[in-house]
This record gives structure tokens, C-alpha cells and sequence, in this order.
């Protein structure tokens, strides 16, 4: 447990700087980054008509997915700088699938499979980048979880008695 507060610690204020950095020029950047780098990209695909930046607000789901890479403890340096890499680009190519969405379903809110696609993208892309870390978390946690004892007194009747004629 005491390992795991300045790791909760170190996520907690990186997640809080990397916030403060979108609140304030972050999201207008990336918006105006996606304004010329997307198009290009839509009309390559076939989608040359999708609206850009609809929806912005859900573009921060980037900030959980750095936090996480970086205050994971044990991740070779090789594999948290390549994750990162490939997990912004992965979130990225989200962000303009989000946008195609608003081709399907025009309206001021998101339909909620993509929403929860959205939000739930860094966390999947960290246990995936992440994985020879968070697999031995998950090993050391099934190996401390006791299994079933039997108890013969626990009313389990399959057995009887030489005199019990049932």
C-alpha cells in the first residue's frame, strides 16, 4: 500500500498539469492542428464532407492515457516512449472516427457507444501497452485470492454412513 501513494500521488498531479495545459491552450491547438491535418485524411478515406471538432470536448481522453504511461512503475523506458507513441497516434485516429459519428447521427450530444468507446480507449491502449507490467499485477493478485476450502461439514451430503440406508 505505501508503494502505491506516490504512484497514485505522481498520477494525480500529472493528470492535474496535463489538464491545466488543455483547459488553456491544449484544446484550441489540437482543434485548429485537426482543422488542417483531417481533411486531407477524410478525403484520402472517402469522407471528405465530416465536420471537424464537434466534438472537442471528449479529445482530453488523452490526459488519462499519459498519466497512466508515465507513473507505471517497472515499464522499460522503450516500451513506455513506444507506447506513448503508438497510444497517441491510436487516440488521434479515434478522435476522426469520433468525428464521423456526427455523419450518423446528427445531434448536440454523442451517441453513447461512441462516447463510451471514447472514454474508455486509454485505459484499454494503456493495458495493452502496458501489458508485462499490469499482467504480473494481475498474477500476484490471483495468486494472493485464497481458493474454495471444502469443509466436509459444510451440509454437502454426497457421502453416507455404513447404518444410513439413504
Amino acid at each position: 500500500m505505501k508503494r502505491a501513494i506516490p504512484i497514485v500521488l505522481g498520477f494525480v498531479v500529472i493528470t492535474i498539469a496535463l489538464t491545466w495545459f488543455w483547459e488553456e491552450s491544449g484544446r484550441l491547438q489540437y482543434g485548429r492542428f485537426l482543422k488542417r491535418v483531417a481533411p486531407p485524411i477524410y478525403d484520402a478515406i472517402g469522407f471528405g464532407d465530416a465536420r471537424v471538432g464537434a466534438f472537442r470536448q471528449r479529445y482530453i481522453n488523452w490526459v488519462p492515457f499519459v498519466g497512466l504511461m508515465l507513473v507505471t512503475p517497472r515499464l522499460a523506458w522503450r516500451r513506455r516512449l513506444g507506447g506513448l507513441a503508438g497510444g497517441l497516434f491510436l487516440l488521434f485516429s479515434g478522435h476522426l472516427a469520433l468525428n464521423l459519428t456526427e455523419r450518423v447521427h446528427r445531434a448536440a450530444q454523442l451517441p453513447f457507444v461512441p462516447s463510451l468507446v471514447s472514454d474508455a480507449l486509454p485505459f484499454v491502449l494503456w493495458i495493452l501497452f502496458a501489458w508485462p507490467v499490469v499482467s504480473g499485477w494481475f498474477a500476484s493478485a490471483l495468486a494472493e485470492t485464497p481458493g474454495p476450502e471444502h469443509d466436509p461439514d459444510d451440509g454437502d451430503e454426497t457421502t453416507t454412513t455404513a447404518g444410513d440406508p439413504s
